[in-house]
């Protein structure tokens, strides 16, 4: 018997060794990890220049797994992170992956690719990293206790719900730990931060995006998770009671492309669109959406096949041409995508050739010719996106318990909030400093769970710089304020006078605006101030100083432009760029601002093409950090000057909803920005734009979500101005009746419960069912507010009726967050269910938050839109005035 025991615990013992000698490998496969190996020896080249600290972690007693995580992470990091983040912090994220993958069963099960990819990295997409893994491993392992894989996914969501909601932001991608601080983000970041929640308890997660959507102006980002061997689909921070469920399901289905970037060489079964020495982007448009593959031929003027041509996937979206894909064609001239059943734009261009045309949803081969012409046609377009597509309905029995979580979720967050500060300490903060009260409470409000920072930073401004450190913080953005740090706002204020300005006195809006600023373009805040006054020395700044085109140059000489490696696009800091002497160009030209503005020199992004300029002798100055041979930018310019059709289908044009203006650079078409421009507030506009030519996209888009499409070009030369007229093509169509609802009705309002005859007695009403918690109805309630006055103005009745079970805001100023709402709306709660089942009896359809109708006094709905839409208030606009 003794003998028999021993022989098994000796076998014990020789399995547990075999199996760790068996699984002591992170990376699967000798060629794998000599491919990790050799890369991570390039990047520890580029890091040992400025920090040798790394070779301190290369030669410390490591197990197999942590250096090889260690190696793959440094291996694909993007550039910003190389120059951002230190060896200890990288070492630290691979450990708590190990221990996640230790602690939870499922995590130890998930395949070595999939781990490598999909837990392993702390980066998802271009947000500021930060210690996140940490903070939620521990915040969620005791919560995850007892549970499947299945159960866990669900559960993760939840808490995540609990922590952030939507709100839309500025286009700058937190971190996930600012978007807990704040409680809320836009889709990006909600889905940033719930894929790190993923990974930090072992769950393979990733971020799907859809670029652009086809059917409305709008793009959205979600999450997949990996579970029992498969990917499902998740709203982030949107909890269901189930897996492969979400608001956008829907969307998702007329989508023409949805795409993840993946950390390192990933060969999975996806289809890959790109794959460099650092990232994979693959396709993942099969899982959600009916797909065709549409092949591009492309030929030169001889008709043989063309390789490497570059080949773009545009779809119309916010008035421009967007890419979806981007391609090369094979040596028979040959580029093969999945997409969507919709129409798309194709653009081609090799060696100064280029060819521009349209896909119809029906073609699945089409065939360009490249010709040295630029494309200057115009056109006249029509362009459908895929046609709406049934989900199957939710599985009911779970809703009462799932609307419970939800609710609890809401008031943790609701709790969290309250512990903001509030207006009266504000009131008294400002009054001990004597600034301004409502300026004071603007500022802490906003910075949300970061109004500590802001606090002290107020708090312990000396007397002396009260008035420079005000104008400061006037200075920021709204996000800037969440995550910005007391140290940050003291490192700008304390060496804002190391150099006088090069400005006249009088200038004080130039001064705060582009020498006091900290905020350039779309980056992370950093101390660049302190730092670069000083890594230069004093002779180095008054040669600079004496010409602004010697820190070009010095950029030049100095600093290696990579165009490659920094993927995420996340910005190298000023400090970063200084250090690592390589980087891209944006972060080029955050860099010579920062610089200039560090040396008393106005400096700034051109707002429409983020060129970097500098104020000198009364005028903005071009300069160029990316051409090798020209350091200034002397192109001339002529005037623009655009009219406006006075037949034109569109009274309020919009920048980005009904055209925009691209110039051709670079071999296509980039849009300039003029999204927050004055320019376009009246017509005539002129522009002053360098010469050259240039591509103005008009569109009116179809309830349907199909879009009337002009495309005009315009050449603009020296010393000339040229008119433009511009015209918005017409989507009116006959009126037709989209189904009859009984007008005695009885609309189920908080107060007077009234039928739908009393409501439209005198002009027709928008009716709509809302879940005002979602991501939809938040865009609709958004569009109202913005559009307030004009809905009182017209004087329609609006009933907003809440959803049976999405009554946790039972009133309006709540519904709207504080913001302004027309007079003429009044609040409902469809308790029971029982008005909406009626309303889906009318209509006809399967029904999706929001519901919005406009019925008229015989009950005839002339307008109907059900679920995710954007820029839904002017198309109410436009149905009631019709």
């Amino acid at each position: 018997m003794k003998k028999i025991v021993t022989i098994s615990a000796l076998l014990l013992i020789i399995l547990s060794s075999c199996d760790t000698i068996l699984n002591r490998h992170l990376i699967k496969g000798s060629d794998k990890r000599k491919e990790v190996h050799a890369q991570f020896e390039e990047r520890v080249k580029l890091i040992a220049a400025y920090d040798s600290s790394i070779y301190k972690i290369i030669n410390s007693e490591l197990t197999t797994k942590e250096r090889e995580g260690f190696e793959f992470l440094y291996a694909y990091m993007p550039l910003s992170d190389l120059a951002m983040h230190s060896p200890e912090y990288v070492l630290k994220n691979v450990q708590l992956a190990l221990k996640a993958r230790k602690e939870f069963k499922w995590a130890r099960k998930v395949p070595a690719d999939i781990f490598l990819h999909f837990v392993l990295p702390y980066r998802v997409n271009n947000e500021y990293t930060d210690n996140a893994r940490e903070i939620f491993f521990e915040e969620l392992k005791e919560r995850l206790l007892g549970l499947d894989t299945y159960q866990a996914a669900l559960e993760v969501n939840y808490w995540c719900h609990e922590k952030v909601t939507y709100q839309s932001t500025d286009e700058r991608t937190c971190g996930p730990l600012t978007a807990v601080r704040s409680a809320f983000g836009r889709c990006g970041e909600e889905s940033t931060f719930a894929v790190a929640a993923y990974r930090s308890v072992g769950i393979p997660a990733r971020q799907v995006y859809s670029p652009r959507w086809a059917h409305t102006d709008d793009n959205h980002a979600w999450v997949e998770v990996w579970v029992d061997g498969k990917w499902h689909f998740l709203g982030a921070c949107e909890p269901e009671p189930e897996l492969d469920r979400g608001w956008f399901a829907g969307p998702a289905k007329r989508a023409m492309m949805t795409r993840t970037f993946v950390f390192g060489k990933y060969n999975g079964p996806e289809e890959q669109l790109k794959q460099t020495n650092f990232y994979t982007e693959i396709n993942l448009m099969p899982n959600y959406a009916p797909t065709r593959k549409l092949t591009v031929t492309v030929t030169d003027s001889t008709g043989n096949p063309v390789e490497g041509a570059k080949v773009e996937y545009q779809l119309y979206n916010y008035a421009e041409f967007y890419p979806i894909a981007t391609l090369q064609t094979n040596a028979n001239g040959l580029c093969t995508l999945t997409t969507g059943i919709g129409d798309l734009m194709i653009w081609a261009q090799k060696d100064n050739t280029y060819a521009f045309s349209k896909a119809d949803r029906n073609q699945n081969d089409i065939y360009l010719t490249l010709k040295k012409e630029i494309p200057f046609t115009n056109l006249s377009l029509t362009l459908t996106p895929p046609d709406e597509q049934t989900i199957p309905p939710y599985d009911e029995s779970t809703a009462d318990e799932h609307n419970r979580r939800v609710k609890q979720g809401n008031e943790i967050r609701s709790n969290y909030i309250s512990t903001f500060i509030d207006s009266a300490s504000a009131a008294n903060l400002a009054m001990e400093k004597g600034i301004s009260i409502d300026e004071t409470w603007k500022w802490l409000s906003k910075s949300r769970g970061n109004w500590n920072e802001i606090y002290n930073y107020i708090k312990n401004l000396d007397t002396k710089d009260i008035s420079v450190g005000v104008a400061l913080l006037s200075t920021l953005r709204e996000k800037d304020l969440r995550d910005i740090t007391t140290d940050v706002l003291f490192d700008h204020l304390s060496r804002i006078d190391s150099f006088p300005a090069l400005l006249e006195s009088r200038m004080v809006k130039e001064f705060d605006s582009y020498i006091l600023s900290p905020r350039i373009g779309r980056e992370f805040i950093t101390p660049w101030r302190s730092f670069l006054q000083d890594a230069f020395t004093f002779e180095e700044i008054g040669f600079f100083r004496n010409n602004p085109q010697n820190i070009a140059q010095w950029i030049k000489e100095f600093v290696t432009l990579d165009t490659e490696s920094n993927y995420y696009r996340v910005l190298l800091s000023p400090e970063s760029v200084y250090r690592i002497r390589r980087a891209d160009e944006y972060s080029m030209a955050i860099f010579f601002v920062a610089a200039c503005r560090s040396f008393g020199i106005a400096a700034r992004l051109e707002p429409a093409s983020k060129k970097p300029q500098y104020f000198m002798k009364g005028k903005w100055i071009d300069v160029n950090i990316a051409d090798e041979k020209e350091t200034q930018a002397t192109t001339p310019t002529g005037m623009l000057i655009i009219n406006l059709d006075k037949n034109s289908a569109v009274e309020q044009l919009k920048y980005y909803t009904h055209f925009t203006i691209a110039r051709f650079e670079k071999g296509k078409y980039s849009t300039l920005d003029y999204e927050e421009s004055p320019l376009f507030n009246k017509f005539p506009a002129a522009l002053e734009l360098p010469e050259g030519f240039y591509r103005i996209v008009t569109g009116n888009r179809h309830k349907s979500g199909a879009v009337n499409c002009n495309v005009y070009y315009v050449r603009v030369e020296s010393g000339k101005k040229i008119q433009f007229t511009l015209t918005i093509p017409s989507t009116q169509t006959e009126k037709m009746v989209l189904g009859t609802i009984s007008t005695d009705i009885t609309i189920p309002f908080i107060q007077n419960p009234q039928t739908i005859e009393q409501i439209t007695k005198d002009k027709p009403a928008i009716v709509a069912i809302i879940d005002p918690l979602a991501e939809p109805t938040k865009h609709l309630l958004r569009d109202i507010s913005s559009l307030s006055s004009e809905f009182s103005g017209i004087g329609n009745s609006i009933a907003l009726i809440l959803a049976s079970g999405k009554s946790a805001k039972t009133d309006l100023t709540s519904i709207f967050d504080g913001k302004p709402y027309p007079n003429t709306i009044t609040l409902g709660n469809d308790i029971n269910g029982q008005f909406e089942a009626k309303v889906g009896q009318a209509v006809g359809k399967q029904l999706e938050y929001p519901v919005v109708l406009v019925v008229n006094n015989n009950g005839e709905i002339v307008y109907h839109s059900s679920g995710y839409s954007i820029n839904l208030g002017e198309q109410l606009l436009s149905a009631l005035k019709q």
